[in-house]
């Protein structure tokens, strides 16, 4: 069989699992051959060698598994991160959320900070390399997201800026924190996923209650009984309403909500009176 060949052969098996199905053939090729795509145009009559193996990465993800959890790697900002089963696969859209708390760090001079559900480290490592003098603690209450986020901080040699801890979201962190990020748990319990996200990726990571942002709100009240000045939150494209609701009844004065590249409600920001 030809690399020609073996495309058109993967191209078919993932036409019920991805929108391109041949682009993430050649993605997956790519990785196999450890070849770039346009590689695999230039040879494409060569003989296929090691096929078997190919065929394996393909029928993973005709059952819908992530490409990211294949490779064991995911494209985020300006950087590629470990990534693997049982943690959360970072998104583009949390891209702007690291924008806009890289607006106030430099604004304000803030030098510390709290990101709770560190998931990949993607947030605090591309923070920390923004910002060289930042010292950033990052929670999650799940091993293995810490052990990958660790992984990545090391990659990039960060230790000395970011440190991982055990906790539930802010309950062990001692420091003193002028600014909170989170990409938390917003979806409710009942709402049905896609399947590759639905039946890969971390519960613990998309579900944040019956109605979805109960963990939302629970992150706004431990921030703002702490004394801390910041928030920076993602949250669901519905719940901008519920949310506003939410800081009128708890006296949040100064908060804004951005949306996401499609448009669409995706977080907001919170500028908390000192207590």
């Amino acid at each position: 069989m030809t690399i020609k060949e073996c495309l058109n052969w993967a191209e078919k098996k993932l036409q019920q699992s991805c929108e391109r199905p041949r682009f993430e053939a050649e993605l997956l090729l790519a990785y196999h051959l450890k070849k770039d795509r346009t590689w695999l145009h230039a040879f494409s009559d060569d003989k296929m060698k090691e096929s078997e193996a190919f065929e394996k990465l393909v029928e993973r993800r005709a059952n819908h598994e992530p490409y990211e959890y294949i490779v064991g790697a995911a494209s985020f900002y300006d950087i590629e991160l470990a990534v693997e089963n049982g943690v959360l696969i970072p998104r583009p859209e949390t891209e702007i959320l690291i924008d806009l708390v890289a607006e106030i760090i430099e604004k304000k001079s803030i030098t510390s900070i709290a990101e709770i559900g560190v998931g990949s480290g993607a947030i605090s490592v591309v923070l920390a390399r923004k910002f060289p003098n930042l010292q950033i603690v990052a929670t999650d209450i799940c091993d293995t997201p810490i052990k990958v986020a660790n992984r990545n901080i090391q990659t990039f040699g960060l230790e000395d800026s970011v440190k991982v801890i055990k906790s539930n979201l802010l309950d062990e962190v001692s420091e003193p924190i002028e600014l909170v990020v989170s990409n938390p748990p917003y979806i409710a319990n009942d709402f049905e996923l896609e399947p590759n996200v639905g039946e890969y990726e971390p519960k613990e990571a998309l579900f944040g209650g019956i109605v979805g942002d109960e963990l939302l709100k629970q992150i706004v009240l431990d921030v703002q009984k702490r004394g801390i000045k910041y928030l920076a939150c993602e949250m669901g494209y519905d719940q901008k309403e519920p949310m506003t609701q939410f800081f009128s009844e708890i006296g949040v004065e100064s908060y804004r909500f951005y949306k996401d590249l499609a448009g669409y409600d995706r977080g907001f920001i919170l500028e908390l009176e000192r207590q």
